[in-house]
C-alpha cells in the first residue's frame, strides 16, 4: 500500500515542522501539510472539539480534519517534553488521543511516538515506531534522524535597523499568519521590526527563566517568561506585545504573571493581546496602531 503521511499545521508544526518533513523525505515517504489556516479550518475544528478546549487545539483539530481524505496515516506525536526540567501542557501529551475521539479513527492510522525528554530511550523508541509504521527499518530512521537534526541548526537572522517591537508568544501562535498577520502588517508599514522569541536561542530563553523556576512549571510558560524577561531589558525594544489565545489556563495565568512581575516593571509600553474564534482582524489592526502610537509619543518626551 502506498503511504502518504499528513501532517496539521498547528501546535508543534511551528517548531518541528521542517524537522518532520526532512525526516519523511530521507525515508522517502510523501507528506502532506494542511493549508495554513483560515476561518474554515477554524469552524471545522472547533465543531470537532468540546466546548472547553483552547483556541490552539481548537485549529489542530481543524488542520487534522483537513487532511483525512489527503493521507493514508497522521503524524500526531504525544509529547510530554522536549526540553529537560520542564513538561508540556497536557493537551500535548493527550493529542493522538484526542484527534483518535474526535474523528473516530482507527489506531492505525495515527503515527504517535512517544516524546520525553526525562527518558534516555524515548528518543530511540520513537524513531523505531514512526520507521516502522511507514515500512522502513531502524537503521534508515536512524539515518533520517540525524539529516533532519542537520538541516534544523538554523542561522538567527540578522539584527534589524530601526525602531523594534517584541511581539512575544507561544511559536503556534506567533508563526501562525491567522493568529499574527495584522500585528506584523501594521508594525511593518510603520517601519517598526517586530522581534519574536524565535530570533533568539532557545538556550539563552531557558536560562532566563530559571529565574522564575520555583513559579513556573511549564516548558512553554518558562520560554515566554525567559523572552519577555530579555526583551524588557534590551534597549533597542521600545515596546512589547504579549499575544496569548482564549481558553488557555496556562496563557491566561501567565499573562497577570508577566504584567506584574516583568512588564510593569521594565517600564516598557506593552499591550496584551488575547485572541479568539470572534476577534475580528481590524479590531487587532487597531489595537496595535494605537499602541504604537503610545511608544512614539513616549519616544518624544
Amino acid at each position: 500500500m502506498s503511504i502518504t503521511v499528513g501532517i496539521p499545521q498547528a501546535l508543534l508544526y511551528h517548531e518541528f515542522g521542517e524537522f518532520w518533513q526532512t525526516f519523511f523525505a530521507s525515508l522517502d515517504v510523501p507528506v502532506k501539510v494542511s493549508a495554513t489556516t483560515n476561518k474554515r479550518i477554524l469552524d471545522r475544528g472547533a465543531a470537532a472539539a468540546v466546548d472547553e478546549s483552547c483556541l490552539p487545539l481548537k485549529l489542530y483539530l481543524g488542520h487534522a480534519e483537513s487532511l483525512l481524505d489527503q493521507c493514508t496515516h497522521l503524524f500526531v506525536p504525544r509529547v510530554a517534553s522536549y526540553y529537560r526540567q520542564y513538561y508540556l501542557c497536557a493537551k500535548f501529551a493527550g493529542l493522538p488521543d484526542i484527534v483518535k475521539n474526535a474523528f473516530r479513527l482507527p489506531a492505525g492510522r495515527l503515527i504517535s511516538p512517544d516524546i520525553d525528554s526525562g527518558r534516555p530511550a524515548s528518543r530511540l523508541d520513537a524513531i523505531r515506531l514512526v520507521a516502522g509504521a511507514v515500512g522502513r527499518s531502524l537503521p534508515a530512521g536512524l539515518a533520517a534522524f540525524r539529516r533532519a537534526l542537520a538541516a534544523r541548526r538554523r542561522r538567527l537572522p540578522a539584527a534589524a535597523a530601526g525602531p523594534k517591537v517584541a511581539v512575544i508568544g507561544h511559536s503556534y501562535i506567533i508563526r501562525d499568519n491567522f493568529f499574527t498577520g495584522e500585528i506584523f502588517a501594521v508594525l511593518a508599514e510603520r517601519g517598526v521590526a517586530a522581534v519574536t522569541p524565535d530570533d533568539m536561542p532557545g538556550s539563552e530563553l531557558y536560562a532566563a527563566a530559571r529565574r522564575f523556576a520555583a513559579e513556573i512549571y511549564w516548558q512553554l510558560s518558562a520560554k515566554l517568561a525567559g523572552a519577555a524577561f530579555l526583551f524588557a531589558r534590551r534597549p533597542d525594544i521600545a515596546g512589547i506585545i504579549l499575544v496569548s489565545s482564549f481558553g488557555c489556563g496556562l496563557d491566561s495565568l501567565m499573562n497577570e504573571y508577566l504584567e506584574h512581575r516583568v512588564l510593569r516593571e521594565s517600564g516598557k509600553p506593552y499591550l496584551i493581546l488575547n485572541r479568539d474564534e470572534h476577534t475580528g482582524q481590524a479590531g487587532i489592526a487597531t489595537r496595535v496602531e494605537a499602541f504604537w502610537d503610545l511608544v512614539e509619543r513616549r519616544k518624544r518626551r
